[in-house]
Order: structure tokens, then sequence, then C-alpha cells
């Protein structure tokens, strides 16, 4: 009888590791194919995303890209491109994705958007050193938004619902020579934060139309 109920117990322990080891998985990464669709009679390279896509953070934030969403990679600075090509193309296309969305949507502050890129991409595939490189690229020359709402500090002149993004002003030459500095794996993002701020020359004019 004891060795039945031994038995019992143990089964019921590995199933309920089993489920909270589902869970953690379930809870982090994400969710959706990603799968896009070109947009004809477009003046520029867009597409429409043919299903939802959603990204959980590590912390807890979710990233929801619903189905029908407009991307075209363009939330990603030029130096980007330059480098890596179209993000729409690369291995980390949900990431891209999701980051590109949340350019346009500005439901997220800019930041946060750039952290959940450097996170992201490192899940889909890419090296540490790809995620040090783009996140420098992304805090020197990306997007930076103001979020809406009334909390927005520059709802008094523009409205609650204002869209204002700006980008830093730099000299590229400059920031191109981090490049091979932020491959080092050993960087934190602290570490990357404090030598972006030295290129940054100015915070940049902000704008109502979307900075591409």
């Amino acid at each position: 009888m004891d060795s039945l109920r031994t038995k019992h117990v143990r089964l019921l322990v590995l199933f309920t590791l089993t489920l909270s080891f589902g869970s953690v998985s379930a809870q982090n990464g994400f969710e959706g194919a990603g799968r896009l669709e070109p947009i004809e009679d477009s003046f520029i390279e867009q597409y429409q995303t043919r299903s939802e896509l959603i990204y959980q953070q590590k912390d807890g934030k979710v990233w929801i890209t619903p189905a029908g969403s407009v991307v075209d990679g363009r939330g990603f600075p030029r130096l980007f491109v330059d480098l890596f090509g179209s993000g729409l193309s690369s291995h980390f296309v949900k990431t891209v994705i999701s980051y590109d969305y949340s350019v346009k949507s500005k439901h997220h502050r800019w930041r946060a958007a750039q952290n959940m890129v450097y996170e992201a991409m490192q899940l889909e595939g890419a090296t540490r050193a790809e995620a040090n490189v783009t996140l420098m690229l992304l805090r020197a020359t990306g997007t930076r938004w103001a979020t809406q709402g009334p909390s927005n500090c520059f709802s008094r002149c523009h409205g609650p619902n204002a869209k204002l993004e700006w980008r830093p002003v730099v000299n590229d030459e400059d920031v191109l020579q981090l490049v091979d500095w932020a491959r080092n794996e050993g960087l934190s993002l602290d570490d990357i934060d404090a030598r972006v701020a030295e290129v940054i020359l100015d915070e940049g004019p902000h704008s109502s139309i979307g900075i591409r």
C-alpha cells in the first residue's frame, strides 16, 4: 500500500513539474507564424501581416501585432539597413515585424521597444554580437517617440493623440566606428547606453510626420 502511495505521489509531482515547465515556456517567446503578404500597387515595399503575432518578454511585457498590420521594415534606421540589409529578409523577421509595428503604433515607449528587439532577436537565433550592434544602432540612430495619452509631455501643444517622433542627430562615421566595439559579447546594456551617449550630438527635431 505504501509503495503504491509513494508511486502515486511521484507521478503527481512529475505531472506538476511538467505543467510548470510548459507554462514557463508558453509565457516567454513568440506565438504566431509572422507570415507577410505583399501589398500591391504601393509606392514603397510594404506588407500586411496575415495573422496575429504575439511576443511575450521574460519580464511579462506583451507585444501584439494584429493581423492585417502594415509593416515595411523602415522602423529600423538607415545604418542598420546598410549593415544588415532589410530586416524583413533577416533570420529574426518576427522581431523586425514586432518592432516595426511598435514604431508605427507607439503603444510602448521607444526604449522598451528597443530592449524588446535585443531580447527577441536572440530568441530567434541571432548572436549576442548581432544583438549588441543592433541595439547600438537603434539607440544612436533609431526612431524615438512620445507615447499617446494625457501623460504625453507634448500633449499641451499637440493634443493627447499626437504621434510625435524624432531621431538623434549623430555623425554617421562616429556611429560606424562603434560597430566592431559593439560586437564584444561581454558588453552590458549599460555599457552600450553610455558609449552611445557620447556620439549623440543633439536630441533631434520632433515631428508629427513619420520619420523614415
